[in-house]
């Protein structure tokens, strides 16, 4: 049997329907929210004089930057409603042929040398219409995203009755389809509201990336330093926005993070969205390429959907990484700056014309591992500056990356001590070693220890155990020397970690313009003390030699400097400066003698000293081969009380010269 046909399969709009529900109504003076909302922005866009301008006879040319894609129809129906037009330009980058600057202008300027009025619509302006609409515009308005009054009108028009409360802007991040769509007719006031805070929530801050956990908040991040402090401040200008305390171009909302692979640039972006409750667009400029077709066109056209992307969910964080994707054309050379000058001329202009001026509610921040091959137009003020390095977090950033991601791991445990095994580090370095401490604990069948974690930054396969011990009492006199001896402050030692492959002793010594000969071979004693305990013990070695910072490398310059800069030898004739000593010595016979006899004469006082120090010597040896990082507090602990138990004070350093 054949199927009968209804009127309902020829008709293409439901509004043409006399039985339809849009069409009845229409009837009853019924208007939806797309129209209501439309014609509000029109209305607080234009001026009474741009009206009258527009109802007088002769040339008239009218640009409306529309906040996104989706207005452009509705705005075309509206505009034309205001005036005649004898053509209108409505471009909003979909066409790959049409929708750029050199297409269009014979038409534009024959309308307008006729007297007869142009229109140019869109969200880019300066990247779609046609270039001599936009010298010769007689009129230009930009429509804002509607206000919470805007909104409220359209709830009024859809249920007949105007909301009670709505919370501070309420359509943030939406179109205007998707605002129109929460609104319906039938609907009471709070269900619309309702549907609006939904909507503008499903497309915050708080959306997770696919494979990647939930960004923490800002107060959660460890070992960002600047950067950091610049992304909470953005997060509470935005509250004080929001609170109509703060106008959106005071804010300091445009930046770059540049920093080496691995330090969590992409991460900070994302807790910044979710902490500011905002849409995060994020794309990769290198992206744009391998995303088109490569040419001029295709990067442009990936460009500026991006930005439209943006721009559609205003306020909105759009997140360039990559951004040494774009070169620096002053180091390019002619062929390449001709090729390259468009496209960079091009993202700017994109830039420019989307966030900048007071009406614009788009964040953006840049990310780079190379910093200084950016172009300096991309970084100048009032684009994406400033420019903010972001440093290998220390110890306590560290600690607190550990403590994020350990979760309910280790929950008791100080990670202080662990964390100072891998200073120097990156952030998602500090992952992988959770990831894999956690995965040995389950390979063993039990809950995860330190011992897992400790494994992983600094394995007990890497020396020999005869190798730690030598490594621990060197750097344990080398400390002991630094506190007794008053020649500065110790602030942590170590021994096999990854930031030191044998070991260091980090510690502030005395420095300035005022060293006393004394003072200077108190640090000449300091820098020496390791080798006397390495040839107390019978180890005397290479690993106190051999390298421009090593320890007979340091006290060597310290006395060379004091015979021929400082005056504080056998003479007072200035030789050289501090940085050329090392060079004399090594052009003079008799200064090598002279600071060889200083040298041995120290290095016999660096072995009395480990020899009447053996007891805190020992003791900080032994809890550096437990835990691999002595903070400096410990130190100085141990030395008390070992001076305490002997009797002794040890603190004043007294030996013969």
């Amino acid at each position: 049997m054949a199927k009968q046909t209804r009127a309902d399969d020829f008709l293409e709009f439901p509004e043409d329907d006399p039985r339809s529900a849009t069409a009845l109504a229409r009837l009853e003076g019924y208007r939806p929210p797309q129209e209501v909302l439309t014609e509000a922005a029109i209305k607080a866009a234009l001026r009474p004089a741009d009206l009258r301008r527009l109802n007088r006879d002769g040339a008239c040319a009218l640009i409306v930057e529309i906040p996104g894609p989706a207005w452009a129809a509705d705005v075309e129906i509206m505009v034309r409603d205001l005036a005649k037009f004898a053509h209108c330009f409505t471009r909003t980058g979909l066409s790959k042929t049409t929708d750029n600057p050199a297409v269009g202008n014979d038409k534009t300027s024959a309308c307008l040398a006729f007297g007869e009025r142009v229109l140019g619509i869109s969200q880019a302006p300066e990247l779609y219409l046609p270039s001599a609409l936009l010298a010769s515009a007689d009129i230009r308005i930009k429509l804002n995203h509607p206000t919470n009054r805007m909104v409220a009108r359209a709830i009024r028009e859809a249920t007949g009755r105007p909301p009670r409360k709505l919370p501070g802007n309420v359509s943030d991040g939406l179109d205007i389809g998707e605002i129109s769509a929460a609104i319906r007719r039938g609907s009471t006031p709070g269900e619309c509201v309702r549907r609006l805070v939904a909507a503008s929530a499903s497309k915050a801050g708080g959306q997770r990336d696919t494979g990647m956990p939930e960004a923490p908040l800002l107060s959660e991040l460890k070992g960002y330093g600047k950067a950091h402090v610049w992304a909470t401040a953005l997060v509470h200008d935005l509250d004080e926005w929001r609170a109509g305390r703060l106008n959106w171009s005071e804010i300091s909302r445009n930046c770059c993070f540049d920093s080496a692979p691995g330090l969590g640039k992409t991460s900070l972006v994302r807790s910044i969205a979710r902490s500011a409750k905002l849409p995060l667009v994020a794309t990769s400029v290198s992206g744009w390429f391998t995303g088109s077709n490569g040419h001029l066109d295709g990067v442009m056209k990936e460009a500026t959907r991006v930005i439209a992307l943006a721009a559609a969910q205003a306020p909105s964080i759009l997140f360039l990484d990559e951004l040494d994707a774009l070169p620096n054309r002053a180091t390019l050379s002619d062929h390449g700056r001709d090729w390259w000058t468009p496209i960079v001329n091009g993202i700017l202009l994109a830039l420019d014309s989307t966030t900048s001026g007071p009406t614009s509610r788009i964040i953006v921040i840049g990310a780079t591992n190379h910093g200084d091959k950016l172009d300096p137009a991309l970084v100048r003020p009032g684009r994406l500056h400033p420019v903010i390095r972001i440093f290998p977090p220390d110890a306590e950033g560290l600690a607190g990356i550990l403590r994020q991601h350990l979760a309910e791991d280790l929950p008791d445990a100080d990670l202080m001590g662990v964390a100072r095994l891998g200073v120097g580090m990156s952030g998602a370095e500090t992952v992988a070693w959770v990831a894999d401490a956690r995965r040995a604990a389950r390979a063993a069948g039990r809950p995860m220890r330190m011992a897992d974690l400790v494994e992983r930054i600094a394995p007990s396969d890497a020396f020999t155990e005869h190798e730690l011990h030598v490594f621990a009492r060197h750097e344990a006199a080398h400390a002991c020397a630094v506190e007794v001896l008053g020649a500065g402050q110790v602030r942590e030692v170590s021994i096999g970690t990854q930031g030191s492959a044998a070991g260091m002793t980090r510690a502030k010594l005395t420095q300035g313009m005022m060293l006393t000969r004394r003072e200077l071979d108190d640090q000449v004693v300091v820098a020496l003390a390791g080798r006397a305990q390495d040839a107390l013990t019978g180890s005397a070695n290479t690993g106190a030699g051999g390298e421009h910072g090593s320890d007979l490398a340091t006290a060597t310059r310290l006395l060379a400097t004091a015979h021929t800069s400082y005056g504080l030898g056998t003479r007072l004739t200035f030789v050289s400066t501090s940085a050329n000593a090392m060079d004399m010595l090594q052009r003079s016979p008799g200064l090598q003698a002279t600071v060889e006899r200083d040298l041995q004469r120290l290095f016999a006082i660096a072995q009395d000293f480990v020899r009447a120090h053996r007891a805190p010597v020992q003791a900080i040896a032994e809890l550096l081969l437990a835990d691999r990082v002595v903070s400096g507090d410990q130190v100085r602990a141990i030395i008390a009380r070992c001076a305490a138990s002997q009797g002794e004070a040890n603190a004043g350093g007294s030996h013969d010269r």
